[in-house]
């Protein structure tokens, strides 16, 4: 249960560190951040009846650099948060994040990065259901690991490649997005033109391995009782993306894929996609923005009923800066899901409408201290019984740079 006193030590911190702390901007080569958040959720379970409500108290402690270094430029950004729930005291848990960049140039027309960011949070309870509460905790660690290169070969033409780790980890079972490690590389070559346009082409590899499955053949479950569950596979994907400034207040950016995974042992689970984004961005004034875009995603997820699912979604964003110091942003997110590759005979097809609509303030009180108060709405709409949810959330999150 979270405690008054808790809360009243965490903002006295805060106030005494502003009224206290030296003065520090973003353009430091080190700068500390100290957060403090309240969340009210209404349906914190996503469920369709007898809603749970709960109040989650997060305080953070990031740590950043960021080094130029003759051509070089070395970004670090290594952050605790700790969240604390009120009536579901068992999610407690302390997320470990960490964030490292290294802009590297060997010649000016051989640069690259080499990157590594770690992240730990809850698996969200829109797809991940427990009934037993020991279970509920269910903390999803992700790493990603990678190393390009760009060489300017001459004119308006950049030779790209790449290589890749990515790894999700799970701390409790989750059946349908299995932990699983991903190695690949990448090779590609990207157009810029005089006017800024860009084009792209990018051609992706990779091998995985799902973690912590045990396959069983069909010479000890036959089918189609066996689950299908594989240990290992290949995810190759071309894509292309297209960057086009439109005039000097609007610019236009598309992604075109074709994604294709095949499995060691159990092609049912296989599939092939054609994925892609669609954004436009408009600025009228300095002060005001719209970001919309169209977009259609794949995701694996795998049970009798379904391997994978396809979501066609919108989006809308607009954003006003009101002052130097107060600036005010909608966004609004619907997608419909469609649930693909059934390896059960006679299950009916999963569907499901998701929306999201937030409204948010940001108010900096001076160079050090950020403040945002926001309210987000997101619902579910499926047609299976019992996957239908309404939530409400209401949040106040204060930041002291010092």
């Amino acid at each position: 249960m979270i405690k008054l006193p808790r809360i009243r030590q965490s903002v006295c911190l805060i106030v005494l560190a502003w009224a206290g702390g030296a003065l520090a901007d973003s353009a430091d080569t080190f700068n500390v951040y100290l957060g403090l958040g309240l969340l009210s959720d209404s349906n914190l379970f996503r469920t369709d009846r007898d809603p749970e409500r709960d109040t989650i108290l997060t305080s953070s402690l990031n740590l950043a650099l960021n080094k130029p270094l003759a051509q070089q430029r070395f970004v670090l950004d290594v952050s605790l948060i700790d969240y604390r729930y009120d009536r579901n005291s068992y999610l407690d848990f302390t997320a470990r994040n960490l964030n490292a960049l290294w802009q590297w140039t060997f010649t000016p027309a051989l640069v690259g990065q080499l990157s590594h960011v770690r992240t730990e949070n809850l698996n969200s309870f829109v797809d991940y259901t427990a009934v037993q509460p020991e279970l509920r905790r269910n903390i999803r660690e992700t790493e990603n690991s990678r190393f390009d290169a760009d060489w300017h070969a001459g004119g308006g033409l950049h030779l790209l490649a790449a290589i890749s780790r990515q790894k999700q980890q799970n701390s409790e079972f989750f059946r349908q997005e299995s932990s699983y490690e991903l190695d690949g590389g990448d090779l590609g070559a990207r157009y810029v033109w005089r006017s800024g346009a860009s084009l792209q082409l990018v051609q992706r590899t990779g091998r995985g391995e799902y973690t912590g499955r045990k396959r069983i053949g069909f010479d000890v479950v036959p089918a189609p009782f066996n689950s299908q569950y594989d240990n290992g596979f290949r995810q190759r994907e071309l894509e292309m993306r297209l960057t086009v400034p439109l005039t000097g207040k609007s610019s236009l950016s598309a992604r075109l894929a074709r994604q294709k995974r095949t499995h060691d042992y159990f092609d049912q689970r296989d599939y092939a996609e054609t994925i892609g984004r669609l954004e436009h961005v408009w600025q009228p004034s300095g002060r005001l923005s719209l970001t919309s875009a169209v977009r259609r995603e794949v995701g694996v997820y795998q049970d009798f009923a379904s391997s994978y699912y396809l979501s066609d979604g919108v989006s809308l964003q607009p954003a006003w800066q009101m002052t130097n110091r107060v600036s005010a942003r909608l966004a609004y997110d619907w997608q419909r899901r469609r649930y693909e590759g059934a390896i059960f005979p006679g299950l009916p097809q999963r569907r499901e409408d998701l929306q999201s609509a937030r409204a948010s303030v940001d108010w900096l009180p001076d160079d050090r201290l950020a403040v945002n108060l926001a309210y987000q709405r997101d619902e579910r709409d499926a047609n299976q019984r019992g996957r239908d949810f309404t939530s409400d959330q209401w949040s106040l999150n204060l930041r002291l740079n010092f």
